[in-house]
Parts: C-alpha cells; sequence; structure tokens
C-alpha cells in the first residue's frame, strides 16, 4: 500500500475526532490536580471512580516524603526489570516486612494487579489443570489463565446455568 494510500485511507477515519467534538471523549483526559476521590479535570471539581488507589494511600504525607527520599538515593525509577537488575534494597525490606506481617517465609511485590494475575496464574496453574473464568474477568486474568498452559473455558456472565454446563 502506497503512503498516499494510506493516509486517504486514515483521513476517513473519524470516529475519535466525531466523539471528542461530542465531548464524550473517555481517553487521554487530563487530571489537573491530586489523585484523590474528587480531582480537577477541565477546571471542574468531578468525582474519580477509575482510580486505582483503593486504600486512598497516593496522597498521604509519609509515602509522598519516603517517595521523595526514594527518588534522592535512587533516581526516577529501578532502569531494569525485578527479574534482571531492577530489584532494590527497598524491595527486599518491603517484602520481608510483609512476609513478616502476614506470618509466612516470603513475599513478593508486584507494581501492578495486571503483573499479578500474569505472574501468578501462569506460575501456579499448569497444562493439567483446568481454569473456569466468568467471560467479563479482568483481561490480566483472562491473559494469566493463556498463559499457564491449562485448559481455560468461559461460562457468560453470572450466569449459574451457564456455569454448570462448563463444570
Amino acid at each position: 500500500m502506497r503512503k498516499n494510500q494510506l493516509q486517504e485511507r486514515m483521513s476517513k477515519y473519524t470516529a475519535p475526532q466525531e466523539v471528542k467534538a461530542r465531548g464524550v471523549y473517555p481517553y487521554f483526559r487530563e487530571v489537573e490536580s491530586d489523585q484523590d476521590t474528587v480531582v480537577k479535570m477541565g477546571g471542574k471539581d468531578v468525582l474519580m471512580f477509575g482510580s486505582n488507589s483503593y486504600l486512598g494511600l497516593t496522597n498521604h504525607p509519609k509515602l509522598k516524603e519516603a517517595a521523595k527520599k526514594a527518588v534522592d538515593k535512587y533516581g526516577s525509577g529501578c532502569a531494569g526489570s525485578r527479574f534482571l537488575n531492577g530489584t532494590l534494597d527497598l524491595h527486599i525490606e518491603l517484602e520481608n516486612k510483609l512476609a513478616e506481617f502476614v506470618q509466612k517465609d516470603e513475599a513478593i511485590v508486584f507494581s501492578t494487579g495486571m503483573q499479578v494475575n500474569l505472574g501468578v496464574l501462569s506460575s501456579i496453574v499448569g497444562r493439567r489443570d483446568f481454569i473456569i473464568n466468568d467471560e467479563l474477568n479482568h483481561a490480566s486474568i483472562i491473559d494469566g489463565s493463556r498463559l499457564s498452559f491449562a485448559t481455560v473455558r468461559k461460562f457468560q456472565h453470572n450466569n449459574m446455568e451457564s456455569l454448570e454446563n462448563v463444570l
């Protein structure tokens, strides 16, 4: 396909511009304030229903101070994955404290829920296992299930008859 043909086809795809013009485009909306239950967007205070700050700790003064100290000591990131060169002494300290807190030998910290589901499901479930998923499970659960090489079946969301058929 020539460059001009591609540009011509792309120019015909106007759905994002149309949705933006109606003021209902849901992606890449700028947050102009700290992360809390109410945030400022477009100069207005709005309720935040999409936050991952489940415990509301994003703005906790102790965490903000600890983050500043960590940036001073380590820079703005680990510069690598935990697996290769991104494990800091802070990670080990946190994991040891968590293990002690929950009275277990060890603990591991993942940076996102996506990584938890991919890592845990793919490591504890294998080829001889079965996973039964609600069709509306989070994508990370679906992907973790696939990575496990288990036999995966799904049932219709909240449909007990569908679940019974799968079982």
